[in-house]
């Protein structure tokens, strides 16, 4: 089934086969308009794995929950995952200037990749697309890293999708400095220069 890319198509995620669900004792049908071909078999796909993300999330809620009031220097942090990758060693904070050329990046992330298999633990806000790269390459790699968000907690809150296997096996950890807010504010430099100034302080642990 395809989609305009407009919003041309409206799908009741209550009328698809196995998206139906039950709440308090009622069914609840939510309303969904799909964009973009393929957007229909990313729902069922990210539904079909509901199960699992439970029974993971009731095996190890403490990597799922939000932890508030983690203090590392001068800076208090909500955070989500795995702390104890804050007790090791070797921790390297990742910073590039965004004028790195497209090789300059792939060869920056497979450095930082390179020492990460050496059991060395990334650290950054990945704010360049440098630092984005890799991470990624680091994430995509399944070994852990410690990720700086400006976007704060709430204790609702849960990591990303792209993020659950990474926090279920222990390897990622989100800090968070600032409190959260209802509408995410654009990062300013100064924002920039604290988050990266933090992923120094944290890697001096």
């Amino acid at each position: 089934m395809s989609c305009s890319p407009v919003l041309q198509q409206c799908c009741s995620i209550a009328n698809k086969e196995a998206i139906s669900r039950a709440s308090c004792g009622r069914a609840t049908t939510t309303t969904t308009f799909l964009e973009g071909s393929g957007e229909l078999d990313r729902w069922f796909t990210y539904l079909q794995e509901n199960p699992r993300r439970l029974a993971v999330r009731r095996a190890h809620p403490e990597l799922f929950r939000v932890a508030f009031g983690i203090t590392i220097g001068q800076q208090t942090y909500a955070a989500i995952g795995n702390r104890f990758l804050l007790t090791h060693p070797q921790k390297q904070q990742i910073q590039f200037t965004r004028s790195l050329s497209d090789d300059d990046i792939n060869a920056a992330a497979a450095a930082v990749l390179s020492q990460a298999r050496k059991g060395i633990i990334p650290v950054s806000p990945a704010i360049s697309k440098g630092e984005q790269a890799a991470m990624r390459a680091v994430l995509n790699a399944r070994l852990p890293l410690i990720f700086l968000s400006p976007w704060g907690f709430n204790k609702y809150s849960k990591p990303g999708h792209q993020y659950f296997d990474a926090c279920a096996e222990g390897r990622f950890l989100i800090l968070a400095p600032w409190p959260h807010q209802n509408q995410r504010l654009p990062l300013t430099r100064n924002m920039c220069l604290q988050l990266n100034q933090m992923a120094v302080d944290i890697c001096r642990l």
